[in-house]
């Protein structure tokens, strides 16, 4: 890919998909450690509503950490492919828009909802520090 506009637009669209598998596959364990108590249904709305109440903290602690390390594993991925940072805060930005978006659905929490911001962004900074000898100097 000589083309550097390609090149960071097929990184930055790695990245996504990359983030994305990251995110399902750790929220998929944390919903296998802290299954959803019997009898709740998150396709009701009154079930939605109450979510968050009844869930250990152990399952809301899950869905941040999932959101850090897809956050991590997507920018990373991004700013390998695009040689440099930028393709990885374009991808940590549209995970912070994703989660805020997800603490939107029904009540979160106040740390969830500031985790929603603070994880995806730090994990874009531990990214650039652990790839930073592949991009472009």
């Amino acid at each position: 890919m000589n083309n550097p506009i390609v090149r960071k637009v097929v990184a930055v669209v790695a990245g996504l998909i990359v983030a994305m598998l990251v995110v399902m596959l750790a929220e998929g364990a944390g919903h296998a450690i802290f299954p959803p108590p019997e009898g709740l249904d998150i396709t009701k709305p009154e079930d939605q509503a109450r979510l968050m109440e009844v869930i250990p903290l152990g399952a809301k602690i899950a869905v941040v950490v999932a959101w850090f390390l897809g956050a991590t594993a997507g920018a990373a991925t991004a700013m390998v492919l695009g040689k440099e940072a930028m393709p990885g805060w374009i991808v940590g930005l549209v995970l912070v828009a994703l989660s805020l978006f997800t603490t939107q659905m029904f009540p979160h929490p106040l740390w969830m909802m500031a985790a929603a911001v603070v994880l995806p962004l730090a994990g874009v900074l531990v990214a650039r520090r652990l790839v930073a000898s592949r991009m472009a100097a």
